[in-house]
């Protein structure tokens, strides 16, 4: 009997233990604290991971104001500026700046995705009213 209880405690314990290290921080919205050419290129780059494609031009204050980036798809135009296929119909490409964990993170809510940004810095955004 003294065995089985203190396997009993034991198995308690570790799942206790297991449980507060799976634990982690639910991704809130976030901005950027600063832009420099580093920032930039990190963001194009895991902007080409979420979505593919060629890297997209970044405004220097893209996530400064706002925890989401609207991506539009270029319209692909003739040599007079025409568009080649008339209007499209192509939603534009949503993505979301996180912390969680004291980490910035850049998602692609329709997939799901989510990519780790190392070099650049964010706070929480405030919460809308």
């Amino acid at each position: 009997m003294q065995r089985g209880l203190l396997l009993s405690v034991s198995l308690l314990a570790g799942a206790l233990l297991t449980g507060c290290t799976m634990t982690q921080a639910e991704p809130q919205p976030a901005r950027l604290t600063n832009m420099s050419p580093t920032i930039k290129a990190e963001l194009q780059q895991a902007i080409v991971e979420l979505i593919g494609g060629e890297p997209v031009k970044l405004a220097d204050n893209a996530f400064a104001n706002s925890h989401q980036l609207f991506i539009e798809q270029a319209i692909l135009r003739d040599s007079q500026g025409r568009p080649i296929m008339g209007r499209h119909s192509q939603p534009a490409i949503l993505l979301e700046l996180q912390q969680a964990d004291n980490q910035c993170l850049l998602s692609h809510p329709a997939s799901g995705r989510t990519v780790q940004l190392s070099k650049s810095n964010c706070q929480q955004a405030p919460a809308k009213h």
